[in-house]
């Protein structure tokens, strides 16, 4: 009997940020947002109709983030460009607005199983470094982001 592997059941993923450094960035854990819809009643009989309203997406969870080489100040510079609590203010959304392509990979690390793509998407909080002595992994704790729209691929 052939022995069938579930390519889920201990995959790899990948985080893009479009655009972004040249260096990727590695991530331990990712919770994709919900989406829903909102629910729109009407109708002029002794029932309510329901149709489908707007649509909402929830935030992305990023945990235990770092980047491969250099510098980890990255997110918290996107995220003083949102809005800088010094100045006063920040860029217009078309300016830090980002694009995050998220991929699920299979266990040969190379076979694409997903492709999450995240449009509109900008920090609005970042939990800070634990630092460690006993630990050298000096990654951001986790972020969240607001995201306008997901496709899947």
């Amino acid at each position: 009997m052939a022995k069938i592997t579930n390519p889920r059941k201990q995959f790899n993923f990948s985080i893009q940020i479009v655009p972004a450094p040249i260096n990727p960035f590695l991530a331990q854990k990712v919770t994709i947002p919900e989406i829903g819809l909102e629910i729109v009643k009407h109708g002029d009989t002794n029932h309510d109709i329901k149709t489908a309203g707007r649509v909402s997406v929830g935030e992305v969870q990023i945990e235990k983030i770092s980047t491969t080489s250099g510098a980890d100040n990255y997110f918290f510079d996107w995220l003083k460009s949102c809005q800088d609590e010094i100045i006063g203010g920040g860029l217009t959304p078309d300016l830090y607005k980002r694009q995050i392509i998220i991929t699920e990979l299979a266990e040969d690390g190379t076979s694409i199983l997903n492709t999450h793509i995240l449009i509109g998407a900008w920090p609005n909080k970042i939990n800070g470094l634990e630092f460690d002595r006993m630990n050298t992994d000096n990654t951001v704790e986790s972020i969240s982001l607001c995201v306008d729209k997901i496709d899947k691929i």
